[in-house]
């Protein structure tokens, strides 16, 4: 049984808001981002949330805020339990918001049982009376491993470095140790703590999820054996990453993007730097036309509906380095570029991407007349000055048709005799290992592009790093990345 445990996102309406290293106003896209992780990657069986989901229980607006971090905690796709925190006010206040959780949860063998505590001086906590004996009433009839789930950490005083507890730790632990309890795990304490194991129980405290590099932790419970995993947000600096694919709010399918915040999430989340390419097609046609742009080509574009220089413009503004600035330049039927001579001198660099091919325009394309049309106008287009090729066999995923393993070498041919790298890309896509495996070994270097419709995106690597492992690299990802200064 896993489950994941969330805590201490410390939530401000306010983008800039930073109090004592919490990044609070960026704590909806945190918990968004982790969100995203466990559903797609991680699939827990359930989700913790253990309190200070906001930072001030007490504002006027506290509902309101309580209600936008529900709305990022609703996207999960398993059961979640929510314990309210110090930080959250009113108990019952919470409670109008997020669902009380039952007196115990069993979840894939694993019973859960939930304490909303009162709050002692110093930060500290005690068992509430209303929760006297129910630890022995979820242990009756019941043979399975017991978790505990508080805000504030409970311990034997002195085995954990954490200077808070419960005041009545002594007849807390006694209650636990007589009802065989496997493990309690809190939060509270910002650093958290590793597992903590004694004969009589596990004792665990979670980290801040708004605290640089923004951890989270996975729990594996499997009868008395207990397994405990910590994930980050943030990418480790030290690997000098660089998001090379990031879109701003003039995508037409942006969602919230922003060009300041862009850059600032991307060193927020430990990225060397990030490159801002939007599509050229996107800033040729309006939005009724773009489905078409491969077909007309440059032909087809009109002075009104050009927002190149406002593109431009926008970056400028946004204090973007001119070596950021890039273009996803869409390939026509025929192959040709999607970008005006003059704009492609414009701009640093290149991202080539096929969205559209001509042998899709049918109402049912055959799969070999796609994948010859896909190889014949790959050919043409890598002949264009492109530095990469994003999410190379993507145009399949979104026609609803398997990619062609019989394409991965002559693809990995093209690309190395064009000096071009391969981007992995896992925006509505699933990079096949089988295909970067023989750009490795065929030395066409790669690039990480997260496609960033979305603020939680940028520069989200996880799944990137664990494809180079899949794909059989375990080194530094630099000697396989595109050197990018």
């Amino acid at each position: 049984m896993r489950f994941a445990v969330l805590t201490d996102t410390h939530f401000i309406n306010d983008r800039a808001a930073a109090v004592w290293g919490r990044r609070a106003g960026l704590a909806d896209i945190l918990a968004l981002r982790a969100v995203h992780r466990l559903n797609r990657y991680l699939k827990p069986d359930l989700v913790v949330v253990l309190g200070d989901v906001i930072n001030d229980g007490s504002l006027a607006d506290a509902q309101e805020q309580f209600r936008t971090m529900k709305e990022v905690f609703d996207l999960l796709a398993c059961p979640v339990l929510y314990i309210p925190g110090n930080h959250d006010g009113d108990i019952d206040a919470f409670y109008r918001v997020f669902p009380r959780p039952p007196p115990y949860a069993d979840v894939a063998g694993v019973r859960f049982v939930s304490f909303a505590d009162l709050e002692e001086p110093g930060y500290n906590a005690r068992r509430a009376p209303g929760n006297a004996g129910l630890l022995t009433q979820a242990r009756g009839g019941w043979n399975g491993p017991i978790v505990t789930l508080q805000h504030v950490p409970i311990f034997p005083p002195g085995l954990i470095d954490c200077p808070h507890n419960y005041v009545d730790a002594d007849d807390v632990l006694a209650d636990m140790a007589g009802n065989d309890v496997q493990l309690a795990v809190g939060g509270h304490c910002h650093c958290g703590s590793d597992l903590f194991q004694t004969e009589q129980a596990s004792y665990l405290v979670a980290p801040a999820l708004c605290e640089a590099p923004f951890p989270f932790l996975m729990v594996e419970v499997e009868a008395d054996q207990i397994a405990v995993q910590r994930h980050e947000l943030a990418m480790p600096e030290a690997l000098g990453l660089v998001d090379t694919h990031v879109h701003t709010q003039m995508a037409y399918c942006n969602e919230n993007l922003d060009a300041v915040l862009n850059l600032e999430l991307g060193k927020v989340f430990g990225l060397s730097s990030i490159r801002i390419a939007e599509h050229s097609g996107h800033l040729y046609y309006d939005r009724a036309g773009y489905g078409q742009c491969g077909a007309l080509g440059l032909a087809g574009i009109q002075a009104a509906n050009n927002r190149m220089d406002a593109y431009h413009r926008l970056l400028a503004e946004a204090g973007c380095p001119s070596k950021s600035v890039g273009i996803e330049v869409d390939v026509c039927d025929d192959g040709a570029p999607l970008i005006l001579p003059a704009d492609s001198a414009r701009v640093a660099f290149r991202i080539g991407a096929m969205h559209q091919l001509g042998s899709l325009r049918t109402s049912q394309p055959e799969p070999e007349v796609v994948a010859a049309d896909f190889l014949a106008t790959m050919e043409r287009f890598l002949e264009s000055d492109i530095c990469s090729l994003a999410h190379p066999f993507r145009v399949f995923r979104r026609a609803g048709l398997p990619t062609p393993p019989h394409l991965f070498g002559p693809v990995v041919g093209l690309l190395r005799a064009a000096g071009v790298a391969a981007e992995i890309n896992f925006h509505t896509n699933d990079p096949d290992p089988e295909f970067i495996r023989l750009c490795i070994e065929g030395g066409v270097p790669l690039t990480f592009g997260s496609d960033a419709h979305n603020l939680y995106e940028i520069g989200e690597f996880f799944p990137h790093l664990q494809l180079l492992r899949e794909a059989g690299h375990n080194g530094d990802p630099s000697e396989v990345l595109l050197p990018l200064e």
